[in-house]
């Protein structure tokens, strides 16, 4: 039975393209492809705060700004899927069903937002549930893993691990930084949670940090688990 690593990649990562990172994590997969399975999710990132900043101005309902915000991911998704080729496919999944049917080809499934109201980190906890994955990487813009209190705030320091239950506190601040610190959010952590799938924040500027996970090298981070 193949054994699944889902990797959730920030938005801020993927956009705007630079050639050297696209081509440095494209690199990266491929040589954790070998290793077993693996499935990506991408967030929308500025593309999708841009577009969503503005249209709020201009009172588009917050439904369609959910719509703007998983075409955005999904643009993503399709750009990384692209230079995966022929080891991932360009019809980007638009459900976990989908995703899990390109996995079992023994391809790399690539995608963005699914439905409206849904972040992407909870996409990636579905679909590391749906893949059966006991492990879940959080690869951040910036920030090697979780912070308490969040990074910038006097005192902040970085948690080598944390529990379910201290992950959940620790999120309860970031709606005063809402859009400057991207973590996670209370639906995907109950998907996590319901699962038993561990989480690893880490800092995902340097792509090498995918096969370094996947063979079980240490890597400076923050592994969120059971208690």
């Amino acid at each position: 039975m193949v054994e699944y690593i889902v990797v959730k990649i920030s938005g801020r990562l993927l956009t705007p393209p630079r050639l050297s990172y696209l081509s440095m994590l494209r690199d990266s997969i491929l040589e954790s492809y070998r290793y077993g399975g693996l499935a990506i999710v991408t967030g929308g990132g500025p593309l999708s705060r841009e577009y969503i900043g503005v249209l709020r101005d201009l009172s588009v309902p917050e439904s369609i700004l959910d719509v703007v915000g998983i075409y955005a991911s999904r643009l993503n998704a399709l750009a990384l899927a692209s230079i995966l080729l022929p080891y991932s496919t360009i019809k980007i999944p638009e459900s976990i069903e989908e995703a899990v049917d390109v996995a079992v080809k023994g391809l790399i499934p690539v995608i963005g937002g699914l439905q409206p109201g849904q972040s992407t980190n909870a996409v990636a906890t579905s679909l590391a549930e749906a893949l059966k994955a006991k492990l879940l990487l959080n690869m951040l813009d910036g920030v090697d893993g979780v912070y308490k209190p969040p990074p910038g705030v006097k005192g902040s320091r970085r948690l080598d691990r944390a529990t379910y239950d201290e992950l959940e506190e620790i999120i309860r601040e970031y709606p005063q930084i809402a859009g400057r610190y991207e973590l996670i959010d209370n639906v995907a952590l109950s998907i996590a949670r319901r699962s038993n799938i561990r989480i690893l924040f880490v800092n995902g500027q340097n792509p090498q940090v995918i096969p370094l996970v996947i063979r079980g090298e240490k890597v400076t981070g923050t592994i969120v688990e059971p208690s």
